[in-house]
């Protein structure tokens, strides 16, 4: 017996040492932490008890997982998902975290989680779709996106648009100055890229000197006027030792009858109109 209980206790002490683990109220209210989840934050148990898991909440989660999670576990479910958190030294990581509520008599009086901390697997998986040289999504992962785009915008019958965007001369620059210059104008447009574009909307690289944006829930007259600030604001940086560049724009809105191939299509000819029409404009 006695051996049984130190086993026991022993299992305890591990699980508390190794394993992530929080418990809440119905309120969602910490009433305990294992000692590997204070680990994880950063914060001691005694910060943690009496505070809810926004403590921990990183600003680039949505609030729909949020209450996707919510929903779900107070329905009685158990929720499994990926959270991106930050701990106490608003250091950034990810975790695979299971919940589920914990019954008495059948009502909800708490949920237990449990998350293993992924941050690496995350970090690898997101340089996969990552171009490395501009920050923006790469060609494959941009593609990617569109197709989830248009099949919302059928089903839902919202609009959706689209900007093919070009560097007006980009052989010239790295012919002249050198692949590094080259290389810093394509990093000023993706910066300008990502100043103006909403959160909802995604750019990425879709090849050398070539740009795709996505904006879903967005007319043909918006996606024009936001092509129109983006060609502005580009045309109007000074870079040190090459003055003033500029780019073109081709806007192309989603149809009924459109695919990701027909829509591409669209934003290529237009894209071709503008320079065809003299670089640096819209078509």
């Amino acid at each position: 017996m006695g051996i049984k209980s130190t086993h026991f206790r022993q299992y305890i002490s591990l699980l508390e040492k190794h394993v992530s683990t929080s418990i809440t109220d119905a309120d969602g209210v910490i009433v305990y932490t294992s000692k590997a989840f204070c680990e994880m934050t950063g914060y001691t148990q005694e910060e943690l008890i009496g505070k809810k898991h926004t403590i921990l909440r990183h600003p680039d989660m949505s609030n729909e997982i949020y209450a996707e999670l919510w929903t779900t576990i107070t329905q009685g479910k158990p929720w499994h998902g990926r959270i991106k958190n930050r701990t106490k030294y608003n250091e950034s990581y990810w975790v695979d975290a299971y919940i589920e509520p914990i019954f008495d008599n059948g009502i909800i009086i708490g949920y237990q989680a449990i998350r293993q901390n992924i941050t690496e697997e995350a970090l690898f998986e997101t340089l996969a779709k990552i171009d490395m040289l501009t920050g923006l999504y790469n060609r494959k992962t941009i593609g990617e996106f569109a197709q989830l785009f248009i099949d919302e915008a059928h089903r839902y019958q919202t609009p959706f648009s689209a900007i093919m965007v070009d560097l007006d001369d980009f052989k010239q620059i790295n012919d002249t100055y050198g692949h590094p210059t080259g290389d810093e104008v394509l990093k000023k447009i993706s910066t300008i890229f990502q100043n103006l574009l909403r959160s909802s909307d995604r750019v990425g690289r879709w090849g050398g000197e070539e740009f795709f944006i996505l904006l879903p829930q967005t007319t043909y007259l918006q996606a024009k006027e936001l092509a129109e600030r983006l060609c502005v604001e580009f045309s109007s940086h000074m870079f040190e030792g090459i003055g003033y560049k500029t780019a073109s724009f081709g806007v192309a809105l989603l149809e009924s009858e459109d695919t990701l191939e027909s829509l591409i299509e669209k934003a290529d000819k237009a894209l071709y109109t503008a320079k065809r029409l003299g670089k640096n404009q819209i078509s």
